[in-house]
């Protein structure tokens, strides 16, 4: 009897088992089937940039025809010149990522950490700026950046950035809540000033906090559009994203739209490589400071 019970129990194991197997082997499958079809147009562009101008491209094909780095020798050659726009984009968006993340990081570390009058007061405007569409701010930032003579100037760029942002702020203030405050008051009673507390005991705890935030900066820099457009108007200044976007409008050779993908895809790396080198732990540490 007991026998019987015993290999009852054993099939309906191995049969639970099996069926786990055949739901991961589906899911697994599924999953791979729908990222070849978002993935397979990027393919199909990324074969396409490297075939030779006079080839008749299949769309569908993400081999090329015929292989050439023809396009990519005109996206840096003198008449489009990308790398003009690349090194630009790279000028401005290192300096608007670096002091943006150190603005975020000072703001939090105070919101978090300090007690003066009217943080609460100003926590909440903060909050209230988060809700407010992007595309509001943009006529008084321009009237401000006109007024101080930086139209056209990167610092007309930069400047807006600095102060990171209502979500770049709040989000800091998050992860610094997670830091212990008695440790911090441990090092006051040893004599440790806010500077020391903060280059020495805040920023080493908050790495995780500050990648967070450089990497969602540098991304919306990198990808800027709208701003830069209205700010900058001269050509030779203009950064990668508008320039592409330029030169999409214009269009005066049949060759300009392949010239075009491939200057789009060159400015995919950037994103792509962040979000690579980063993804093991971007959403555990963004999960963690919104749940603080």
């Amino acid at each position: 009897m007991a026998t019987s019970a015993l290999s009852v129990q054993r099939s309906q194991m191995h049969l639970t088992i099996g069926l786990f197997r055949l739901r991961a082997i589906v899911t697994t499958l599924v999953a791979a089937v729908l990222a070849l079809v978002f993935v397979w147009p990027f393919l199909c562009i990324l074969g396409a940039t490297f075939n030779k101008l006079d080839v008749v491209l299949n769309p569908l094909s993400p081999i090329p025809a015929k292989f050439s780095l023809q396009f990519y020798q005109l996206m840096f050659g003198e008449k489009y010149h990308f790398q003009d726009y690349i090194l630009n984009s790279v000028v401005v968006s290192a300096s608007t990522t670096l002091l943006s993340t150190l603005a975020c990081t000072l703001s939090g570390y105070a919101l978090a950490k300090l007690r003066f009058p009217g943080r609460d007061l100003l926590f909440s405007f903060i909050i209230g700026v988060m809700l407010l569409p992007t595309a509001t701010m943009l006529v008084p930032q321009f009237v401000v950046m006109r007024e101080l003579n930086l139209v056209n100037k990167y610092w007309g760029l930069i400047l807006p950035g600095v102060g990171g942002g209502a979500f770049g702020i709040f989000l800091m203030r998050q992860f610094m809540l997670n830091i212990p405050t008695e440790m911090l008051e441990a090092a006051r009673i040893d004599g440790a000033n806010e500077f020391d507390l903060f280059f020495r005991i805040v920023l080493p705890n908050a790495k995780a906090g500050i990648g967070v935030i450089a990497t969602l900066s540098l991304r919306g820099n990198w990808n800027a559009l709208l701003w830069p457009q209205l700010i900058i108007t001269d050509p030779a200044r203009q950064l990668l994203m508008p320039a592409i976007a330029l030169h999409n409008n214009l269009m005066v050779e049949v060759w300009a739209i392949h010239v075009v993908r491939t200057a789009s895809l060159v400015a995919a790396v950037v994103p792509l490589a962040l979000y690579a080198y980063s993804q093991r732990h971007f959403v555990s540490t963004l999960a963690g400071a919104i749940k603080g």
